[in-house]
């Protein structure tokens, strides 16, 4: 669910004065400027312009590629966001909120057919007077909370679903560039010099073990609506959760070798994050239930997990339902021309990723269905002749 990256966006528009948005903005801007009063005070103003990090400095002696990388090339390094594997719970109230208002339509139109014919569905005579109440109740309600659906669930929907499947950050070694992939109400595609990039890593930030968290990557743009800041704030939320800071800055040197350094200074990834949507990957998504610090229920508590295993099987398919209901986003041409990338196979992963996913979930429907049924599995083929 792309919660994170949506708030970072609203932050960055103007509202209408006296609101709860505005009122947010301004209590905000009012803590920053407290903020910025200290530094002065402390002799530190320095800072409040300074960066988190250098790019160009090492901060471990180690790389880990945290499991986050979709592709390695020469050129570029495709990284996942922190938000990608986080839904489906909003795909399953969102369901069953459709299922109440195709109900509501349903019951609106059975009581509309008995008003008419005066006849209920045994052929008996209804009383029309039985009838004045909840066919007007129904009348008001159903269009209102289609009204709501689409005036206001629908836009939180889109936080996991209709959008596309997953936010990515394309490092360029060869140009430079720090490109983010993202719907337009989430943004929309960016490119950034690598060398306005600020990676928010504190130096002197303990290892305690459970503080990791995500990486988190900054950049400071005119783009900005918001009356009481002079500057916006763009970027992304990097990779999985990691276990401590340590990992997390492990995890940050693998990038900033590979743009640094070239593609040869990092190792190959241990493992490819791969695409492709699968019901059974994503109830073990949910199951881990990763959390900033790299908490696992996987590793620590391995008795709750099998415990809540019908929960995480229900989850995961709503978290496999917002996947399917979802499209995979690719870059504009003028980045994927940048990188190098083979146009024939752009095209060819674009109606892959996007057409087979349906295709292989009707068959595994289908299979069921006749399976529950006692039917013949190759009924689809023998109506097609084959």
């Amino acid at each position: 669910m792309y919660l994170m990256e949506w708030m970072v966006v609203l932050d960055h528009k103007r509202y209408k004065p006296g609101s709860i948005w505005d009122e947010q903005q301004k209590k905000n801007a009012e803590r920053e400027k407290k903020h910025e009063k200290k530094l002065f005070a402390q002799g530190l103003g320095h800072l409040r312009t300074a960066k988190e990090s250098d790019i160009h400095e090492s901060r471990s002696e180690v790389v880990d590629d945290n499991g986050s990388i979709y592709r390695k090339t020469k050129a570029y390094l495709d990284v996942c966001t922190y938000n990608d594997d986080k839904r489906g719970l909003i795909t399953l109230l969102m369901g069953v909120v459709c299922l109440y208002l195709i109900g509501g339509v349903d019951f609106l139109v059975f009581i509309l057919r008995q008003a008419v014919t005066g006849l209920d569905e045994s052929g008996e005579v209804v009383s029309l007077s039985s009838l004045i109440f909840p066919l007007v109740a129904f009348s008001v309600v159903v269009p209102l909370l289609y009204f709501v659906f689409f005036r206001y669930l629908i836009k939180a929907w889109r936080l996991e679903a209709f959008t596309v499947r997953r936010l990515m950050v394309r490092f360029n070694r060869e140009t430079r560039k720090v490109y983010l992939l993202r719907p337009g109400f989430l943004g929309g595609v960016k490119a950034y010099d690598w060398e306005e990039v600020d990676a928010i890593l504190p130096k002197n930030m303990p290892n305690h073990e459970g503080i990791g968290g995500m990486l988190v990557l900054a950049v400071k743009t005119e783009e900005n609506e918001n009356p009481y800041r002079d500057f916006g704030v763009d970027g992304a939320f990097l990779g999985l959760p990691s276990r401590d800071y340590q990992h997390l800055l492990s995890f940050w040197e693998y990038i900033r070798r590979f743009m640094e350094d070239g593609a040869d200074a990092v190792p190959a990834p241990k493992r490819l994050r791969s695409k492709w949507p699968n019901p059974l990957t994503s109830m073990w998504t949910v199951s881990r239930l990763s959390l900033p610090g790299g908490f696992d229920l996987g590793r620590s508590f391995l008795w709750l997990r099998l415990a809540l295993t019908p929960v995480f099987v229900i989850w995961g398919l709503g978290h496999y339902a917002s996947l399917l209901l979802s499209y995979e986003g690719r870059f504009p041409k003028a980045i994927r021309q940048a990188s190098g990338e083979s146009e024939l196979r752009s095209w060819l992963e674009l109606l892959a990723y996007n057409l087979l996913p349906l295709l292989y979930t009707a068959v595994g429907l289908w299979l069921y269905y006749a399976w529950r049924h006692g039917l013949d599995w190759r009924l689809p083929l023998q109506y097609l002749g084959v």
